[in-house]
């Protein structure tokens, strides 16, 4: 039988800051200066509110140990911090994209609120955030579909292996030994929310919300993992009773053991440039380009012709859309919103413009090509293999005009990579949308470049209160 659980459980356990590699720690500083400005703008939707409400109605509001939450004065159990920041992490859909999904609404929301609650050190929380990715993503591509499998009609399960980036640096910043990492593991499979389709066909914002539950859930069993509250649910990666079984029986070996310890898949994390689904980045890019280039309006353009087609981006209907979610993975509505409603924010997604017929006019301009469709299987395989699709535009202006740009990776991609002025300006838009105090702001910045001097983590959680 296979050891990969131990694996994983001795690589985990053992992991100091010192064994990670300079880039490594500077990404994970970006991350962390990313993650809370994408959350801080994402605060006033519905779903973040919501989030907030079920916070605190779940755990109350006095606890031993306390956290921020984002964007709001005081403080709030630890763990009412982690259910409302990972949803508010996630709502715009904009903090990052593995192939996998987008663990570090997790990652981020639970090492902060742990360490801040736990005054544990920069270095701390910088090694529970890579450690966390490592495990949470060797786990999830284990378990990937095959490509014929027909993920449109039963599912992709980006929401429900989630779980284990909250799992995994909860475990570690508790301190679990190897043993009782075991059995979080096999804890956290076995709270594994079931892999479904009803979310993206009905476009449902409980997409969002599920960041919530999976981070109350994972951070709840690791404590229990510590307290020596489980038993007898070993090895969860090995045997045939194992975690892929309970995933629908895939099973792709050479990821769980793939140079653990010495390649770090943390490094291959796509930073989001926009408020929109990761085959929709390059899109905008590609817009944003054209603008910039040649400093057209919206009321200029006659069409925007766009290659390739990616599959289920391409909804457009005059009646408007369900919902956040639901214009967050359309190529027509995110191009119009990046052209009619400013600075990339809230604002593109209020409930108002959802149906907007001036939006959903521009929307209508965007003309996808019908010959060439890109196919998400073979798209998340080219991210996987160190690539990405290439996209090409053309926009046409009422004036005959016509400019084109092709672009091979979007900004963000590790191909592509953000700075410190990149995530700074996102960190700024976001912080000031939530009317974070100006010095708040900047001590923030300054702060996340040196987490790894920090001996006290709420130094650096508390500027994100009011």
């Amino acid at each position: 039988m296979t050891e990969y659980t131990k694996g994983l459980c001795d690589f985990i356990t053992k992991l100091k800051f010192e064994d990670l590699a300079p880039d490594l720690t500077d990404k994970a500083k970006k991350l962390t200066l990313h993650v809370a400005g994408v959350a801080l703008a994402g605060r006033t939707l519905p779903t973040a509110v919501s989030a907030r409400s079920a916070a605190r109605a779940t755990v109350g509001t006095q606890a031993d140990l306390m956290s921020t939450m984002w964007g709001e004065p005081g403080k709030l159990p630890m763990h009412g911090a982690i259910m409302a920041n990972a949803t508010a992490a996630d709502t715009l859909d904009w903090e990052d994209c593995s192939y996998t999904g987008h663990p570090s609404a997790h990652l981020v929301s639970v090492s902060m609120a742990m360490t801040e609650a736990m005054h544990r050190s920069g270095k701390d929380y910088l090694t529970a955030v890579i450690g966390g990715f490592e495990v949470y993503q060797r786990v999830a591509c284990y378990i990937q579909p095959t490509p014929e499998f027909d993920s449109r009609k039963y599912g992709w399960g980006l929401g429900s292996w989630q779980i284990f980036a909250s799992a995994a640096p909860a475990g570690k910043l508790y301190g679990c030994d190897a043993d009782q990492y075991n059995l979080l593991l096999g804890a956290t499979g076995c709270s594994t929310p079931v892999v479904n389709a009803i979310l993206a066909l009905q476009g449902s914002d409980f997409y969002h919300l599920q960041y919530a539950i999976t981070g109350l859930t994972g951070t709840m069993v690791a404590g229990m993992a510590k307290r020596n509250e489980l038993d007898n649910i070993y090895n969860i990666m090995d045997g045939e009773s194992g975690y892929p079984m309970m995933m629908r029986g895939f099973a792709n070996e050479g990821w769980i053991d793939r140079n653990l310890g010495t390649e770090y898949l943390f490094g291959q994390l796509l930073f989001k440039h926009w408020p929109a689904n990761m085959w929709i980045q390059t899109p905008i890019d590609c817009l944003d380009t054209l603008v910039t280039r040649h400093g057209f309006k919206a009321e200029d353009i006659e069409e925007i012709f766009m290659t390739p087609t990616y599959d289920e981006r391409d909804k457009f209907s005059w009646d408007g859309y369900a919902s956040c979610r639901d214009a967050q993975f359309s190529v027509p509505y995110c191009l119009a919103a990046y052209l009619l409603r400013g600075e990339p924010g809230p604002n593109w997604y209020t409930a108002e413009h959802l149906a907007d017929p001036e939006l959903l006019e521009m929307a209508s301009r965007v003309k996808l090509d019908p010959d060439n469709h890109m196919n998400l299987q073979v798209a998340f395989k080219m991210f996987r293999e160190g690539s990405f699709p290439t996209t090409s535009m053309r926009v046409t202006l009422k004036d005959g005009q016509q400019f084109e740009v092709t672009l091979p990776f979007p900004k963000g991609h590790p191909n592509n990579p953000f700075d410190w002025n990149d995530v700074e300006r996102t960190f700024r838009a976001g912080a000031r949308a939530a009317n974070l105090p100006e010095e708040k702001i900047e001590r923030y910045i300054e702060l996340c470049k040196k987490i790894d001097e920090l001996g006290d983590m709420a130094e650096l959680a508390e500027c994100l209160s009011m």
